[in-house]
């Protein structure tokens, strides 16, 4: 039997199976569709997955280190569950694990917002097509995550019906290990939502484009564009997710500031992040700034003896 034959038909069996399982897909779909694809094409006579075509592949794409751990990660799986079905597939060995480098949240000051926000604001578009809007798309969305501590695909996947724009709820429910949330914006938040309701018609997506939602890359792109003509690229190079931290960072700043009891809030504000696990949250601790640290009145050592504890969940 030859790859093209049985490898798709394969990997969507796969994806059901997960999903029926209760586990996430999109990871899998983004990562190996494109192998699949290469391999159909590059080896268009072969009956099987083999160790040479995944060397190929990775020489091809150049992955950076975390990219190629999600992927091998992926592939794995993949290759054992073709393997469990009863055809052969090189399963990648440890020698194709990488240690995955942790990323290091990138801390936007009062000013770098400020500047940030207002370039989003005033973004002019480089295309004359009338269905995509990224001038008035953008300003909702990347304060969405800000201001409501959204993961960079939680908006993207907002469908109008899961946006209340009179009491200002928002139902996310394809999240990260399918934990459903609800949660409320701003009243702030909830009249730009509603300029940009009237200004994007009907649809089905919050954000639509082409009758489908935007995707994660273009986002990430846009995003970038935008930081760059801010003229802070000097700075550093935040990612959108920058904007979910900042959101965590900044709520334990203004706590803390008010004298309020962090200690009661801080499990509130996981809840609100759709964190699974509370020490997920610690972790914003110490990014928060050597001031608010050194505050005599929170024992921040009780939290880090924690936080070392459970271990280190930055991106979740």
């Amino acid at each position: 039997m030859k790859l093209n034959d049985y490898l798709k038909d394969i990997f969507f069996k796969m994806l059901n199976f997960r999903e029926a399982a209760g586990y996430a897909t999109t990871t899998y779909k983004v990562t190996l569709l494109p192998f699949i694809d290469f391999c159909c094409s590059t080896y268009p006579d072969a009956e099987n997955l083999t160790a040479a075509m995944l060397d190929e592949w990775l020489a091809h794409k150049g992955y950076t280190i975390n990219s190629q751990a999600v992927f091998i990660a992926c592939l794995r799986q993949y290759c054992r569950y073709i393997n469990f079905l009863g055809t052969k597939a090189y399963i990648p060995d440890e020698d194709y694990t990488l240690k995955r480098i942790t990323y290091e949240p990138y801390t936007f000051t009062d000013t770098e917002l400020q500047v940030l926000f207002s370039t989003i604001d005033g973004y002019k578009p480089s295309t004359n097509n009338k269905k995509y809007k990224p001038e008035v798309v953008l300003s909702p969305m990347f304060r969405m995550m800000y201001c409501c501590g959204m993961r960079p695909s939680e908006p993207l996947r907002l469908r109008c019906n899961d946006v209340n724009l009179d009491t200002g709820d928002i139902y996310i429910t394809e999240t990260k290990k399918h934990k459903d949330r609800h949660i409320i914006m701003s009243a702030d938040m909830i009249n730009l939502c509603r300029k940009y309701d009237e200004i994007a018609g009907k649809r089905t997506w919050f954000f639509e484009y082409n009758n489908g939602p935007y995707d994660r890359k273009w986002m990430t792109s846009q995003f970038r564009h935008c930081w760059k003509r801010s003229g802070l690229q000097e700075h550093g190079n935040p990612r959108p997710y920058d904007l979910r931290h900042a959101f965590a960072t900044r709520n334990l700043i203004r706590w803390t500031d008010n004298g309020l009891d962090i200690y009661h809030l801080l499990p509130y504000l996981s809840t609100y992040m759709g964190h699974s696990e509370l020490d997920s949250t610690f972790y914003y601790i110490h990014l928060l700034p050597e001031r608010i640290r050194k505050s005599a009145g929170i024992n921040w050592k009780q939290f880090a003896d924690i936080y070392e504890k459970e271990g280190n969940c930055i991106e979740d």
